[in-house]
C-alpha cells in the first residue's frame, strides 16, 4: 500500500523540485550518477507504509551518515562506463566484434575516432571495475548487522569472478593491442555484462546513500524510528524547519488518546512554520529520510493532506473562500473513509467572515474529533473556538505561540507553550504603522 498524498500537500511543504527556491528535495541534489537520481525522485514520490522497511532504510542511511565513504567516481567516468555496459547485449559477440574490426580498418583508412572512442570506454571500464573492487571491500567496514550488508556482499560476490581477476590483473590492460581489446570487449559486453549491470545499479544505490548520509551528518538530522502500532502516532524533540538556518526548535506529541494538536497565536508567532515544519517531518519519516529534529517516533500512517496555502480559482469562478471549503470537503472524504491520516488544517475558513469562521472551525473541529483513527494539527486566530472546544472534547492537546511586547512592539519566541494563547495585538501593530494617521494625513 501506498503512502497517499496530493499536490495540494506537497505544494504546501514545498517537498519537490529539484530546481525549485527552498524547496526539501533541493536539500539532496548532489547525486553523480543518472540512476541514483532517478532514485530519489522516486523516494520523494512514494513514501513507505512498512515499518521495518522504514527502520531499514533508515539503518543504512544512518550508517552512511556515520561512515565517511564518499564516492569514488565522477560523473563523466560513471556515465560512459554505463553506457558502455548497459548499452550492450550478451547476444550480440559477433556483431561486437564485427564492430571493433570495422573501426580499427576505418581509423586505418580515414582516422575514424570510433575505434579510439571504443579502446578508450574499455579502458575507463578497466580502470572503473578495479576501483569498483576496492569501493565494496571498503564499503565493509563495520556493516555487520546493518540491512546494507547484503548489498556490499552482493556487489562482491559479483567482482570475485575469476574471469573478471584475469582481466583486471591482464599485464597489457593499459596498452592492449586488437586481440586483447576484443578479449577485454567479449568480458564486458557478452560474458559478464548481466554482472556488470547489476554492479552498476548496485552503485547507483550506494550514489544516494552517501548524499543522503552526508546531508544528516552536515544538519545534524536524527532519523525517525517506525512502528506500525502503539499510542504514540507522532513525537519529535528539537523539532524544526530544515530549510531554516538557525531555526527555533519545538517538542510536540499526537498521541491516540490526543490526536487534535490546537494551535493558537498572532500572526507572524510561527504557526504556518512550526505546521510545515510537522508536515514534513512526517513525510520524510515515512521515506526513511533524516528528519529536522532531535529524536522522533511516529506510528505509520496511510497518508497525509494539509490546507495551508489554498488559492483562489480564477478560472472556475471560485473564491478564497469556496476554494478552502472544497479543500476541506475533499479532506473530510478521505478522513470518512476509515483510513489512518495525518491533517493540518492552517486557518481554517480565514475567507470570511469571523462569526461564520467561528462557527464553521468549531463544528468542523468537532467532527474530527470523532475520527480517533487520524490525526489532526490545526491552527486559529479565533481563540474562542479553542474554548468552547475544551468544554466538550477531551482529546484535545491545545499549545500556543507566545508574543511578548518589548516597548510596544511585538516580538515572537516561536516557541510552543500549553494553552490557549489570549494575545490580541493586531491593532497595535496598526497602530505602529500609523497607517491611520498617514490616511488622515494631508497630501503634499
Amino acid at each position: 500500500m501506498s503512502f497517499e498524498t496530493d499536490k495540494q500537500t506537497l505544494d504546501d511543504l514545498n517537498l519537490l523540485g529539484k530546481y525549485k527556491n527552498n524547496s526539501v528535495y533541493s536539500m539532496f541534489v548532489g547525486t553523480v550518477t543518472r540512476g541514483g537520481e532517478r532514485m530519489m525522485e522516486n523516494m520523494f514520490l512514494h513514501p513507505l507504509t512498512d515499518a521495518k522497511a522504514i527502520n531499514d532504510r533508515s539503518s543504512v542511511f544512518r550508517y552512511f551518515r556515520d561512515h565517511d565513504f564518499g564516492f569514488p567516481f565522477e560523473k563523466d567516468e560513471f556515465d560512459v562506463v554505463e553506457q558502455y555496459i548497459t548499452g550492450a547485449s550478451s547476444k550480440n559477440g559477433f556483431r561486437n566484434i564485427f564492430q571493433l574490426l570495422k573501426a580499427k580498418s576505418m581509423h586505418y583508412i580515414s582516422n575514424d575516432p570510433e575505434f579510439n572512442i571504443i579502446r578508450e570506454r574499455i579502458l575507463m571500464s578497466i580502470k572503473f571495475y578495479r576501483k569498483a573492487r576496492e569501493y565494496f571491500d571498503k564499503l565493509a567496514t563495520d556493516v555487520a548487522g546493518n540491512p546494507f550488508q547484503s548489498v556490499v556482499e552482493k556487489g562482491r560476490s559479483l567482482l570475485k569472478d575469476s574471469r573478471i581477476d584475469k582481466l583486471l590483473g591482464h599485464p597489457r590492460q593499459d596498452n592492449p593491442g586488437l586481440v586483447n581489446l576484443i578479449a577485454f570487449d567479449r568480458v564486458f559486453r557478452c560474458l559478464l555484462n548481466k554482472q556488470f549491470k547489476e554492479v552498476i545499479e548496485l552503485l547507483q544505490g550506494v550514489d544516494l546513500n552517501v548524499v543522503v548520509g552526508r546531508v544528516a551528518k552536515e544538519k545534524n538530522f536524527c532519523f525517525a524510528t517506525a512502528a506500525d502500532d502503539g499510542e504514540v502516532l507522532v513525537a519529535a524533540t528539537g523539532l524544526h524547519h530544515p530549510r531554516i538556518d538557525g531555526a527555533i526548535s519545538n517538542d510536540l506529541e499526537v498521541t491516540a488518546s490526543k490526536n487534535i494538536f490546537f494551535l493558537t497565536g498572532a500572526n507572524m508567532a510561527g504557526k504556518s512554520t512550526l505546521m510545515k515544519s510537522f508536515g514534513i517531518a512526517v513525510y520524510m519519516a515515512h521515506m526513511g529520510f533524516p528528519i529536522a529534529a532531535k529524536t522522533m517516533q511516529f506510528r505509520i500512517q496511510d497518508g497525509m493532506y494539509t490546507s495551508i496555502n489554498v488559492p483562489d480559482n480564477i478560472n472556475m469562478g471560485y473564491s478564497h473562500f469556496y476554494a478552502e471549503v472544497l479543500r476541506v470537503k475533499n479532506v473530510a472524504i478521505e478522513v470518512s473513509r476509515n483510513k489512518r491520516l495525518i491533517v493540518i488544517f492552517d486557518e481554517l475558513f480565514k475567507g470570511t467572515n469571523v462569526k461564520d469562521a467561528f462557527d464553521a472551525t468549531l463544528a468542523v473541529t468537532r467532527a474530527l474529533a470523532n475520527r480517533r483513527a487520524c490525526s489532526f494539527m490545526i491552527s486559529t486566530h479565533i481563540i474562542e473556538v479553542g474554548q468552547e472546544l475544551g468544554k466538550t472534547c477531551d482529546n484535545v492537546t491545545f499549545a500556543y505561540l507566545p508574543t511578548v511586547m518589548k516597548d510596544k512592539v511585538p516580538t515572537y519566541t516561536y516557541r510552543l507553550e500549553n494553552g490557549i494563547t489570549s494575545d490580541k495585538h493586531g491593532m497595535i501593530i496598526i497602530n505602529n504603522e500609523r497607517i491611520v494617521e498617514i490616511i488622515r494625513s494631508r497630501v503634499r
